[in-house]
């Protein structure tokens, strides 16, 4: 849907918890930061398509209200698209460099999980 790209985001410091920010760098929501919270993807091999679902809290609405952003259905397609384009290139470095993924061919997870409510 959007063309996203490593120069439309960057990972920042998040001082309210222990999941980092995504400051948008580019476009409408620029200066917003989210922390993205739990993320599933849903196949459907009948379709040959996968959903992507997930959570986000804004960390700061830039010029913008939470209660704007929350329902603007572009600016959650927008999170999509960058969120997608995280994993995409996270599972490229990944296997660039020979790093193992949990699950795929690897089943341990060595990292812990955080919970953390979120707007949506």
């Amino acid at each position: 849907m959007y063309n996203v790209s490593a120069n439309d985001y960057s990972i920042v410091e998040n001082n309210e918890s222990a999941f980092q920010g995504v400051l948008l760098k580019t476009g409408t929501w620029k200066d917003v930061i989210v922390v993205y919270g739990q993320v599933g993807i849903k196949e459907d091999e009948s379709l040959d398509m996968a959903t992507l679902s997930f959570n986000y809290t804004i960390q700061d609405p830039a010029e913008f209200s939470i209660e704007e952003l929350d329902n603007n259905e572009s600016f959650k397609n927008y999170l999509g698209s960058i969120l997608q384009y995280i994993i995409s290139d996270s599972l490229q470095y990944a296997e660039e460099s020979k790093q193992k993924i949990i699950g795929k061919e690897n089943d341990e997870s060595t990292t812990d999980t955080h919970t953390q409510s979120s707007s949506q």
